[in-house]
């Protein structure tokens, strides 16, 4: 009884879904559908050219145009996909009713009436979701597709954006890291088992289920066989020949990454721009260096190389960026392109370096300045530090050199988070109300950043703290050259101040030398730089690197579902950068980073700093060693207090016959000590007072150096 009312149900359904689609045929026939967005179509160049930074046309080097692919691979699709391609108008009503058939017949909705230019629409302009919405506007786009383009041009577009799993789109990448061949190369298996696998690459991926793919291909074959593009003995020698793969996952189309960057880019400024007042092609000018690209590329290569196999959800991003412009010169990536750079992924310890930075903007930190790593409690929040190491007490350089966690929340809870995440926001690193916790100083944030807006952040700090965004476009024109778009400097209000830009890149320089960025320490010239890792379960889920030279920023992420313990920010990701920056200054050096004129070498008394752990100038306290630090006008040191200096630690402990005072001895300093008037040694183990007629004595203390009086103490003891 559930079965024959189930049977109903999809009939009934299946038959008014035939109407409907009757009806939007004829009611898109009558509005002639609707054009497609251009710039959202694949291309060789199209309607949008991309030039480089010299002004060339930048290729899509993963783009195959349709001579380039063998017939072999256009037969297979259309037999497999739309048998009927080259007749209909971009719906085929004799398709959808037998898949309406057969769907009554099997009491499902397994069977599907999409061709291929419905299939192209559905791609590059649409979601998946199954709704009758959705379809309407698929069929009305497709009536607009095959109006505007030939049947040549849309199986061209469409075998440039199919998915084979694995991260592989298109055709061409496909046949190069699947059987290591050009598109005009494939044998007719190979273009059978390329068919069979767009339907579902989950299930039909040669890669993991060959045999449901080999099993496929040869229906494919079949198909081809039927349909006239095979003849019985091309079937034949087809279905008895061995489907061989040779695996290749680092097809890395480098212009393709940039591409991607750039279109992005591109379709955000469409709102803000009138673009139908100018004429097509559009030519949009970047900043793209071919020679940086591939050095990136290989960088990325080199060592992502040992691990990719092991990872399958690895996805790897490299991006270098010219400090004065922010432009964006150079974008690598391994994995799915299409989710590069700008996929937010957690940034670990990246942000650590902004809220030192907004430490020192207050006034209330140096890079010298000493600061105690330590276990802490904030109201129930108790970050640790890596394998719960502390170092007790040490620098702001040192803490942050070696990514202390509870040093960067100590830092966090006394500046304020709203004043943190403020900084933070205005360097170009989204926020939201929810990250301001003091997580936000381990970059524990809701949406996490994107490679593009870590650039973004970076690129303040070695621009003096001035923010400039990461951007790839500096000009859009028209076919007749009228400026649609030109890049200007952002006018926006300083982040942070040039000293404390400066005093911040001497710590990330500390870092990239001794820290967790010491990979970097084998190149020779200034590097400032910081490295974040994401802990997940029993290994990580990503790990970062980013900083910058006088003359370019870079950021570099590994991550996917998880990341094996030994994939840290100071290791593959900070390689990676080095292996880039030993090429991109192979033939010259960038110059070293220079102090502006707030900064100032200062001397601090050594003993104080080391002992007591506060700054005290030296010419405050001016005994024993001394040591030059960095600081600047905003900086409000630490008054001294003789008595704390001097007389630290001061005790009295009565005995039977009197009492022993003690305190710290301060390093270079002589003592000399009286009672009532009397002179009295200091002993190794105190000063030591007998009782006499009076409950009261009078104790007197010298503290000199070098026959220069320090302080006089007075103290009034009861024994």
């Amino acid at each position: 009884m559930k079965k024959t009312r189930k049977i109903a149900i999809v009939t009934l359904l299946s038959l008014s879904t035939m109407l409907f689609i009757s009806a939007i045929i004829l009611f898109c026939l009558f509005l002639q559908g609707d054009s497609p967005d251009p710039s959202k179509l694949p291309s060789l160049y199209g309607n949008t050219i991309l030039l480089d930074n010299t002004n060339t046309p930048i290729e899509n080097d993963n783009y195959a145009k349709i001579e380039e692919i063998s017939p072999y691979i256009k037969n297979a699709f259309i037999a497999l996909e739309d048998k009927r391609f080259y007749s209909h108008f971009g719906i085929d009503p004799i398709r959808i009713a037998g898949a309406a058939l057969k769907n009554i017949k099997s009491g499902s909705f397994s069977q599907g009436g999409s061709t291929i230019t419905c299939q192209l629409v559905k791609n590059t302009h649409l979601s998946n979701k199954k709704t009758l919405k959705r379809k309407y506007q698929e069929s009305k786009l497709a009536f607009g597709l095959e109006k505007n383009y030939t049947k040549d041009e849309i199986l061209e577009m469409y075998l440039n954006v199919i998915y084979f799993g694995k991260g592989i789109y298109g055709i061409k990448q496909a046949c190069l890291q699947l059987y290591g061949k050009k598109p005009d190369e494939i044998t007719p298996l190979e273009a059978a088992s390329l068919a069979a696998t767009v339907a579902n690459p989950a299930r039909y991926s040669v890669l993991f289920h060959y045999a449901n793919n080999l099993d496929r291909s040869r229906t494919v074959l079949s198909l081809m066989n039927k349909q006239g593009y095979l003849s019985d003995s091309e079937y034949t020698s087809a279905c008895a020949s061995d489907l061989v793969i040779n695996y290749n996952d680092f097809h890395n189309n480098c212009a393709e990454n940039y591409r991607n960057l750039v279109l992005f880019e591109y379709q955000n400024m469409l709102p803000n721009v009138n673009y139908n007042k100018y004429k097509k092609p559009f030519f949009i000018y970047t900043k793209f260096d071919a020679k940086a690209q591939h050095h990136a590329d290989r960088a990325l290569l080199n060592y992502a190389n040992d691990i990719r196999d092991t990872i399958p959800s690895l996805q790897a991003e490299l991006l270098l960026a010219e400090n004065k412009t922010g432009a964006i010169i150079a974008a690598a990536s391994l994995g799915n392109h299409k989710k590069s750079f700008s996929t937010k992924r957690q940034p670990g310890s990246l942000l650590k370096p902004f809220i030192y930075a907004s430490a020192i903007e207050e006034g209330r930190l140096l890079p010298d300045s000493p600061i105690l790593d330590e276990p802490i409690h904030i109201d129930g929040y108790s970050p640790t530090n890596y394998h719960n190491r502390y170092s007790g007490w040490t620098t702001a350089k040192q803490a942050l050199s070696q990514s202390s966690n509870t040093c960067a929340v100590k830092i966090l809870q006394e500046i304020g988070i709203q004043k943190a995440s403020d900084r933070l926001q205005r360097c170009g690193i989204p926020l939201c109300e929810r990250d301001k916790t003091p997580a936000l100083a381990l970059g524990g944030t809701t949406y996490g950043s994107s490679v593009q807006e870590i650039c973004n952040g970076y690129l303040c700090i070695a621009n003096g703290g001035m923010p400039v965004p990461a951007k790839c476009i500096r000009k859009i024109t028209d076919a007749n050259g009228n400026v649609i778009y030109k890049a200007k400097a952002a006018r926006t209000d300083r982040a942070f101040s040039k000293e404390t830009a400066y005093l911040t890149t001497t710590m990330l320089k500390e870092t990239a030398k001794t820290g967790t960025a010491k990979q970097l320490s084998p190149l020779s010239f200034d590097i400032a730089a910081k490295t974040g890792t994401v802990a997940k379960g029993n290994g990580n889920s990503d790990a970062w690197c980013a900083g910058y030279t006088t003359e370019h920023t870079f950021v570099c992420r590994y991550s996917a579902n998880t990341l094996p313990n030994k994939v840290t920010g100071g290791n593959h990701p900070t390689k990676t950068v080095r292996s880039l920056l030993r090429s991109i200054y192979s033939t010259r050096t960038p110059m070293p980073f220079s102090a502006p004129n707030g900064v100032k070498q200062i001397s601090v008394n050594k003993n104080i700093k080391d002992n007591l752990h506060i700054l005290i100038p030296y010419e405050q306290s001016p005994v024993g060693a001394k040591e030059n630090i960095l600081s600047f006008g905003k900086y409000t040191f630490s008054k001294a207090d003789p008595n704390e200096l001097f007389l630290r630690n001061f005790t009295v402990q009565k005995t039977i016959t009197g009492a022993i005072i003690t305190f710290d001895i301060f390093p270079n300093v002589t003592y000399q000590a009286s009672v009532n008037g009397n002179m009295i040694p200091i002993e190794e183990n105190g000063i030591k007072i007998k009782s006499g007629k009076f409950p009261l004595i009078r104790l007197d203390i010298v503290c000199s150096n070098e026959g220069q009086i320090l302080h006089k103490a007075t103290k009034i003891i009861r024994l």
